[in-house]
């Protein structure tokens, strides 16, 4: 199966400082409660963490956490109804299974919400049968997870809130580990040289 941890840390302008920078850089994984990991395809623990400017900002904080249990329907490309893909999937990433390997590809969902915008490598641009096909926008494999691999991904964003229009930003680390249950323990994402590490960060004003 695979157990992936998402790290979700949001803040506003005044976290942009280099001090919150460095924060940010080097939190790149939290505990996981093994207890609550139930056997699935896809297991994920989501943490949404934010800064306390006005109290201890030597660590951002967990205000929100939940556990996801995934079937084999999460092995898509999704479909053209993008706040779908957004709300059922695991946000800019797609998970496929080939035997015991999982190709996890990172992609842009382009939500109006999310109006930064990646563009570039699109390995499913010449693909008719593809949500992608002909679309100027990136959708590349980030890397291949073998048994026993453990893979990492960063990536960052700007948000605007639909309804009062202030800014936001997103910093985001997935942890992702192809193992059986059984290997699943509190500090498993402890590990400082993931297999394989990829990274989409972009100059966000």
């Amino acid at each position: 199966m695979l157990i992936v941890q998402v790290l979700d840390t949001y803040y506003y302008k005044q976290a942009r400082a280099s001090e919150y920078a460095r924060l940010r850089n080097s939190d790149l994984f939290r505990k996981i409660d093994h207890i609550k990991v139930k056997e699935c395809e896809v297991f994920v623990q989501s943490l949404s963490l934010r800064y306390d400017p006005e109290g201890d900002v030597s660590h951002a904080k967990p205000y929100l956490e939940v556990y996801k249990e995934y079937g084999k329907n999460i092995f898509t490309e999704g479909s053209r109804d993008r706040f779908k893909n957004y709300n059922d999937l695991i946000k800019f990433i797609r998970i496929f299974r080939k035997e015991e390997k999982y190709k996890i590809m990172f992609c842009d969902e382009n939500v109006e919400w999310c109006p930064t915008k990646r563009q570039g490598h699109n390995e499913a641009y010449n693909d008719p049968e593809s949500i992608f096909y002909h679309r100027n926008t990136l959708n590349e494999t980030a890397f291949i997870l073998e048994k026993g691999e453990y893979g990492r991904i960063i990536f960052n964003n700007r948000y605007v809130d639909p309804d009062s229009q202030h800014w936001h930003y997103g910093w985001h680390v997935y942890n992702l580990i192809n193992c059986d249950i059984s290997e699943c323990k509190d500090k498993m994402f402890f590990e400082k040289n993931p297999d394989h590490e990829y990274k989409q960060l972009i100059d966000l004003r």
